[in-house]
């Protein structure tokens, strides 16, 4: 029969094994989108590591205390010391509200509800069956400047709603190796800037999750083709500390502000969550401000972008 003692033990060791072979996934395999998908829950690994060494430290067990330890500041350097963008200290120049509607979503009411009240000078939507895009025709009268990717037999359409006109770039329309993804070009106060909103394929997608590298790399090519003045916006399927994004940030020259936002899905405590979506600048941008916004039915919590430029930027 276990003890107390032993079964502690037990746990204390499951626990830092545990650890470490998803540590090791994520290190290894991290450009595999199966083998490594363990690096996009890297914040939970972290906290886990910690609240593992707290009972090896009281039993005395140092190896596992010291493994912990380790797990803890691997992710420590992956979570906390990402390149962050300087703020803007002037005005900003537009808002975008970035939302995964969810294609199963039957709330729309709310959701557009939801968005109209964050104010948006742009929205950006994704997982947009037939259905939502009726629905949404409503936040035309704030945002009348419209472009989607939206198909009868799609639940995958990108919708970008815009106070400013939009001047369409590229699209592509997710069942095939494209990536999903719209781009336009804005015309704003002081010039024009091009927006790529992008949603690639989830990890846990199996019979597609092989197409996830290639798609990442067809994004940081269109990146290259469009203005010096970008913001990248969407539901990613990735962690911000991820390969995947980390390698698209050198790639197309991109930089956002490093922030924790875990936003999926909204059922599970914020610790437990995933920051999977996410916002970049480029050029003279950069970002004044970013927060979740609240829930609306989806499975994501809503990101909010205020975009601005450093007063020495000019126009």
């Amino acid at each position: 029969m276990f003890t107390m003692t032993a079964l502690l033990q037990l746990f204390t060791w499951l626990l830092t094994g545990f650890l470490l072979l998803a540590t090791a996934l994520a290190i290894l395999f991290a450009r595999r989108p199966l083998l490594g998908v363990a690096q996009h829950w890297g914040l939970q690994l972290w906290w886990l590591a910690l609240l593992g060494a707290l009972p090896a430290l009281w039993r005395g067990d140092w190896i596992c205390f010291a493994l912990c330890l380790a797990v803890a500041a691997w992710w420590s350097v992956m979570l906390f010391r990402r390149p962050r963008r300087a703020a803007a200290d002037g005005a900003p120049l537009l808002r975008i509200v970035a939302a995964n509607l969810l294609h199963a979503n039957d709330a729309l009411d709310r959701a557009g509800a939801a968005i109209a009240a964050l104010q948006p000078d742009v929205a950006v939507l994704c997982e947009v069956t037939p259905d939502a895009r009726a629905a949404l025709r409503a936040l035309e009268a704030r945002l009348p400047h419209a472009l989607d990717t939206c198909a009868p037999d799609s639940l995958y359409g990108i919708v970008i709603l815009s106070r400013f006109p939009l001047t369409e770039r590229s699209r592509g329309i997710g069942e095939d190796p494209t990536p999903r993804h719209l781009a336009a070009d804005l015309a704003i106060a002081g010039g024009t800037v091009s927006l790529l909103a992008i949603h690639p394929t989830n990890p846990l997608r199996l019979p597609r999750a092989h197409r996830i590298p290639g798609e990442f790399a067809a994004v940081a090519d269109l990146c290259r083709t469009l203005r010096e003045d970008l913001i990248v916006i969407g539901d990613c399927n990735a962690a911000g500390w991820s390969s995947y994004l980390r390698g698209l940030e050198r790639a197309a020259g991109l930089a956002n502000d490093g922030g924790l936002r875990p936003s999926w899905p909204v059922w599970l405590p914020a610790p437990l969550r995933l920051p999977l979506d996410h916002v970049w600048v480029r050029g003279r941008l950069t970002l004044a401000r970013v927060w979740p916004g609240p829930a609306y039915g989806s499975d994501h919590l809503p990101l909010v972008a205020e975009i601005g430029r450093p007063r020495d930027a000019g126009s």
